[in-house]
């Protein structure tokens, strides 16, 4: 009987104790200041990396989120702690500042909207391997439909679209105004700035009869991923359709990292050459000035930390500097290098997503990750078939998509 009301007595303190605000009261805290740092229960911060961590207003901008004093001596200590809340601690440094160190993620990122939306997507958005999901052929969620209107003015909406595209890598919509430019429509969806480049905002792409870019002709469109003459390639890359009458000329998709692993999973060794021999991609249209661009990379580039995964692919068969690759590299490994990418194309070709991109349909594609390509078409005089391209940073989609709609501003006057 005794033990029950005991627990009893401890189950309403701690019902009660979480019904409390938290907004200034002062806790008694285990934190203390020790030879090493701050120990807050298993947590223990560094001296030197305790006063970087400062957010006080003195030290941290309050709406622009970044470090006001940037530098301090590597001798200097947290000598004392002052006051501890749920969120901070405010501490004293042996050069005499007095400052606010946080103890968790609120306390350091802001309201709880903010941290929801670091623990859902923070990972997702840093293109984390276990996050991603890749598909060998069309599924049930490849390919996926939103209208334009939908999204337009729902957070929520456009944070699935978001979180799709950032997961399989590619999504579509329908709906788009065909009397306004992709970047008037990524205006309005707030995912801005364009990623200009020597095309401009976006590229207008018109069947031509006669020309000498394959882009603009009715012949059948490789696998491939744009503009792999740029360090690095950029991120994203948008097609639009406003005029499509012509008979044949699908537009077709493919996850080159599902081709990349089943080339490792068969031939690591080939999957080792791709991601380690360097080629070249160059252009130098003789139409432009100022359009000689190069840039080196393997096709596969794995991940910064070496863990063995994907980070992006770099593949354009018609922008590979031939030239330069048999003056640098040996005979032997020319010959491995080409069966193993023949190899891996081969696989590319297998599965390919299909879909007919009809006036008003835009498709935005992981431009590391998802090649493109296109169906030969009929020719002819009646053919009308007009696409924009256009290209986006990744990082612009990340912040539409972490972004919370609310002031963030730090909750510091509950230790200040």
């Amino acid at each position: 009987q005794i033990l029950f009301e005991l627990f009893i007595s401890v189950m309403f303190l701690r019902s009660l104790a979480k019904a409390l605000p938290s907004r200034g009261v002062a806790i008694r805290s285990m934190a203390s200041v020790t030879s090493s740092g701050i120990l807050d229960g298993d947590n223990l911060i560094l001296h030197l990396e305790s006063r970087y961590s400062c957010v006080c207003p003195t030290c941290y901008g309050i709406h622009s989120k970044q470090k006001i004093a940037a530098y301090h001596h590597d001798d200097v200590k947290a000598i004392s702690i002052h006051k501890t809340t749920p969120n901070y601690h405010s501490v004293e440094w042996s050069d005499g500042h007095v400052g606010v160190v946080a103890r968790t993620a609120r306390g350091y990122y802001g309201p709880p909207s903010v941290v929801d939306k670091i623990e859902k997507y923070y990972r997702l958005s840093l293109r984390y391997p276990e996050e991603i999901k890749i598909w060998d052929k069309p599924n049930e969620q490849v390919p996926r439909y939103w209208n334009y209107d939908d999204i337009k003015n729902d957070n929520e909406a456009i944070d699935k679209f978001l979180e799709h595209f950032m997961r399989y890598g590619i999504v579509f919509l329908r709906g788009c105004d065909t009397e306004k430019l992709p970047e008037d429509l990524m205006e309005e969806l707030q995912i801005t700035p364009m990623l200009a480049t020597f095309y401009g905002p976006s590229d207008p792409i018109f069947y031509k009869s006669t020309q000498d870019n394959i882009a603009y002709s009715a012949d059948k469109l490789i696998q491939h991923l744009d503009l792999t003459h740029y360090n690095p390639p950029p991120n994203v890359i948008g097609l639009m359709a406003y005029v499509n009458n012509a008979n044949g000329g699908d537009s077709t998709f493919k996850d080159l990292f599902s081709a990349a692993y089943q080339l490792r999973a068969e031939r690591p060794d080939q999957f080792d050459l791709l991601a380690t021999v360097n080629r070249r991609n160059r252009i130098n249209p003789t139409t432009k000035k100022n359009w000689h661009h190069v840039y080196e990379s393997p096709v596969f580039v794995l991940n910064h930390g070496n863990d063995g995964n994907l980070y992006r692919i770099v593949d354009h068969m018609g922008l590979l500097d031939e030239y330069h690759f048999q003056q640098t590299s040996d005979l032997d490994t020319r010959k491995r290098w080409w069966d193993a990418y023949q190899r891996y194309r081969s696989l590319v070709n297998e599965n390919q997503l299909r879909v007919r991109l009809e006036p008003g349909v835009m498709a935005i594609a992981d431009n590391w990750r998802v090649s493109h390509g296109r169906d030969g078409f009929q020719e002819g005089k009646d053919t009308h078939r007009y696409l924009r391209t256009f290209y986006l940073n990744w990082n612009h989609m990340q912040g539409r998509l972490l972004e919370t709609h609310i002031d963030e501003t730090l909750e510091l006057d509950e230790i200040m």
